[in-house]
């Protein structure tokens, strides 16, 4: 049997009955709702359920909020013996196609649920961190899904000279606790001439490493120091294929190399970049510095070290400097 996705009207109360019984399955890690809110949640057209051969296996939970344009999910269920199947996913497709006009979706998950891989094969990115309100203070880790809408800073262009993306090697030694062996090489970037000449960046890739840091100090940090860098918003399927392009022709280019979580990392900064219009990627890490001619070749984004940076944006201002003299 097709699996159907319908959006349920107050109407359809055996369709809410079901949703009901497949969240109370659940609810160590859904969180127990009663329901009257499933029934507000489907007057307000905010559930939305996987139906196969008559029954509810999986739904979304979300609210619409009137006062912000994100969406809010509450709940995504999907029952056990189903899963590995896309529902969740289309569950969310689903989300999006019917409320194309709001901003993203937000979810927040307790951290110690380890489902980051989860979220992030649906497209989520990490959006900081809370402390649950439960007796045992827990962790609640944010989740951000961009529906793609242009926003206030979109379509503005930098006046610096050159705007660089850093991966998370760089982005630690520029903003870390702890200091790094080799962090000085990084840290002239913020010398105070360049302040005007250089303007950072990042990717979702960066924010996936930062979430993933064990240390709690260091990982709310390097959260909060994210303000000052400008964020770049990319689409998830043209990064995938050129993510795939770029592991590819890695592994034909070097001999031996390995298709491993490592090269992948180092892949999606270059895909990410390339995807966002940018085309320098600042990095110390050894494995992306071999593969230049491989970022160059396949996404025209040039992985250079930060004192390569250093040495070109100082080119570009003493050209900019002859081009007013003349």
């Amino acid at each position: 049997m097709a699996i159907k996705l319908v959006s349920v009207s107050p109407a359809q109360e055996e369709l809410i009955v079901k949703a009901i019984a497949l969240g109370d399955r659940y609810t160590k890690t859904l969180g127990l709702l009663t329901p009257p809110a499933y029934e507000k949640a489907a007057e307000d057209g905010g559930l939305l359920v996987a139906v196969e051969a008559g029954e509810v296996i999986g739904y979304a939970l979300f609210g619409l909020p009137k006062r912000s344009a994100r969406i809010r999910l509450a709940h995504l269920c999907v029952a056990e013996e189903e899963r590995g199947r896309g529902i969740a996913g289309r569950l969310v497709e689903g989300i999006k196609e019917r409320y194309p006009q709001r901003l993203g979706i937000k979810a927040k998950c307790r951290r110690d649920y380890d489902l980051s891989g989860m979220w992030r094969s649906l497209g989520f990115v990490p959006d900081g961190e809370v402390r649950g309100r439960g007796r045992d203070g827990e962790i609640l880790d944010g989740w951000w899904l961009d529906l793609g809408h242009p926003d206030l800073f979109t379509e503005m262009e930098s006046d610096a000279l050159l705007v660089v993306t850093v991966d998370h090697g760089v982005f630690a030694d520029l903003r870390g606790l702890t200091d790094t062996t080799g962090a000085e090489e990084s840290r002239a970037l913020e010398a105070g001439w360049m302040a005007d000449l250089v303007e950072f960046a990042y990717t979702p890739q960066l924010v996936h490493q930062i979430r993933d840091l064990t240390d709690t100090a260091e990982r709310q940090h390097q959260q909060a120091a994210l303000t000052g860098l400008h964020k770049l918003s990319t689409g998830s399927a043209a990064v995938e294929e050129r993510t795939r392009e770029l592991v590819q022709a890695a592994t034909q280019a070097v001999p031996g190399l390995a298709a491993d979580p490592a090269l992948l990392r180092g892949m999606r900064y270059v895909a990410e970049t390339s995807c966002a219009g940018l085309q320098v990627l600042a990095t110390r890490d050894p494995l992306l510095s071999r593969l230049t001619d491989v970022a160059w070749e396949v996404a025209r984004v040039r992985v250079v070290s930060p004192s390569t940076v250093t040495l070109h944006v100082d080119e570009l201002r003493q050209a900019q400097c002859i081009a007013r003299l003349t």
